[in-house]
């Protein structure tokens, strides 16, 4: 069988470059004769990736997931982008697809499922217990890295990214805008506890300067009329997901205040509508759709016990850098 490290020494390249190539890892900046050179590599000496490997196999997958989880476009795109991503390959590939918020009544069975959502620990167990397998990958947070697979970002990675630059560019005065997350979810894990620990270090910060509430555009709205309650706002806010963020700027666009003259934003999560906005947002993109295609070769690597350990993949994320900060003298 041709392996990675054939095609890195036919190409001259890297392992990792090889995979990442092979992959499709759309954080992955590389130049374009150096791609080229991998993927006639892979071409020439017959490399095929695991789904193409396992394509013709008829798998029949679940998506898992609680109702709530699409019930909104703008609120929940995350989530729509990343099965747009299980679509796709499931699509390309020819796999059976069944989406269901209720995995008892799978009639058939299953070669393996996805659990797609950050669930309480009970909410996890419960949908696992009811599926008619043990291949199973979360997209979320994992309880047990030794029961379950599981795709997630890295999320320290990210907030740092954004306080990196907005330190950069002058800023102390930051306050974070967010919304509650799963009681599950280690304190030390959570978006909000590596913005404190970030900025703790500035003495212009105020640790008062956290807004939690409920997930969700109009959440953004209230949290955001809140941190004007409280006085003079901060230099720049670092919002934690889009939805919150697109409700702060509906209250921010209402008071007339300038962005990023009067305040400088960055965003979190790849909303495609933080690009369009007035001024268009700064913002720590995640590849959701990536994240999705990755669930599912991962799971097709257990039903083919391709390898016998769990696995947990943290993608990475990008900082893409827009019109919304300014640079403090």
């Amino acid at each position: 069988m041709v392996k990675i490290k054939d095609i890195a020494k036919l190409a001259q390249v890297s392992a990792s470059t090889v995979s990442r190539v092979l992959n499709r890892d759309p954080s992955f900046n590389v130049l374009e004769d150096t791609r080229r050179k991998v993927l006639e590599g892979a071409e020439q000496l017959g490399y095929k990736t695991v789904v193409e490997r396992y394509n013709k196999k008829n798998f029949r997958i679940a998506l898992v997931f609680v109702p709530t989880t699409f019930k909104s476009q703008i609120d929940n795109y995350f989530h729509f982008s990343i099965r747009s991503g299980i679509e796709n390959i499931c699509s390309k590939y020819e796999m059976d697809l069944i989406s269901t918020f209720n995995p008892a009544s799978l009639a058939d069975p299953i070669h393996g499922a996805i659990i797609l959502g950050n669930y309480l620990n009970t909410e996890i167990e419960e949908m696992a217990s009811a599926l008619s397998t043990d291949n199973i990958v979360i997209i979320g947070r994992n309880p047990d890295p030794n029961k379950y697979d599981s795709v997630w970002f890295d999320t320290k990675g990210a907030v740092y990214s954004a306080l990196d630059y907005l330190t950069s560019i002058g800023h102390e005065q930051i306050a974070f805008v967010g919304a509650r997350e799963n009681r599950d979810i280690a304190e030390e894990d959570r978006r909000d506890q590596h913005f404190l620990r970030y900025m703790s270090k500035f003495p212009g910060f105020d640790p008062r300067r956290i807004y939690i509430g409920e997930h969700g555009k109009q959440n953004g709205y209230r949290l955001m009329e809140q941190v004007y309650q409280d006085g003079p706002p901060p230099t720049a806010l670092f919002i934690g997901n889009d939805p919150t963020a697109l409700g702060a700027l509906d209250f921010l666009k209402e008071k007339n205040v300038e962005i990023p003259h009067q305040v400088s934003i960055v965003s979190f999560d790849g909303h495609e509508l933080t690009g369009y906005t007035n001024p268009p947002l700064t913002n720590v993109q995640i590849p959701t759709e990536y994240m999705g295609q990755t669930a599912v070769v991962t799971l097709i690597e257990r039903i083919e016990e391709v390898r016998t350990l769990r696995k947990k993949v943290l993608v990475p994320t990008q900082l893409i850098v827009r019109e919304s900060c300014r640079k403090l003298n």
